[in-house]
């Protein structure tokens, strides 16, 4: 009984591995800091594309100094779809600018569907700021799903607002189909 449920576990796993690996993927992540001096704080940002038989590119850039700044892109094409993903990040010090992070992310599969995220968050008060967002899309062969995080703190006494939305609209292909009618006029 023990063989029989570590083999349907695995071949559970290898399914949906393999189901994952069927579409594009792009994704992207970023944070950025600032504390109470001037240069201090941290600024990050990872990229990642991944798509079978696909072109893409992964870009990421961070600056430190008086202002932290971090960006990341992601974007690539492949056989099931388009998948783009955007994120940002800037911190400023002494509590003069708030630190504030979004991400943008959209894919659109080959068979029409379409999906999207955005997000962002903002930190603001508080001697230490930090903000930092994400997100993740992807197309495959069943649609595409698109999802986005964000989030952040600010010490002491700050506050920080932060949302994220994502949509979803279905393939052409599992739309109703519609009659078409044809009227001809006479001459």
């Amino acid at each position: 009984m023990k063989a029989m449920r570590r083999y349907l576990g695995g071949m559970g796993m290898m399914l949906a591995m393999s189901a994952s690996v069927m579409g594009g993927q792009a994704m992207t992540q970023v944070s950025a800091s600032h504390g109470n001096r001037s240069g201090d704080g941290v600024a990050s940002a990872m990229a990642n594309y991944e798509g079978q038989g696909g072109q893409g590119i992964a870009r990421t850039r961070t600056e430190t100094g008086d202002i932290n700044l971090a960006r990341a892109l992601a974007v690539g094409v492949d056989r099931n779809g388009m998948d783009i993903s955007f994120s940002h990040a800037i911190a400023g010090p002494f509590g003069i600018l708030p630190a504030y992070a979004g991400t943008f992310n959209l894919s659109i599969g080959r068979d029409g569907s379409v999906a999207g995220s955005y997000g962002g968050a903002l930190a603001s008060g508080g001697l230490v700021r930090s903000a930092e967002a994400g997100g993740v899309t992807s197309s495959g062969p069943h649609g595409s799903t698109a999802q986005a995080t964000a989030g952040g703190s600010a010490t002491p006494g700050g506050s920080v607002r932060a949302r994220t939305d994502s949509y979803s609209r279905p393939s052409l292909r599992s739309l109703p189909r519609q009659p078409v009618t044809v009227i001809r006029r006479a001459r």
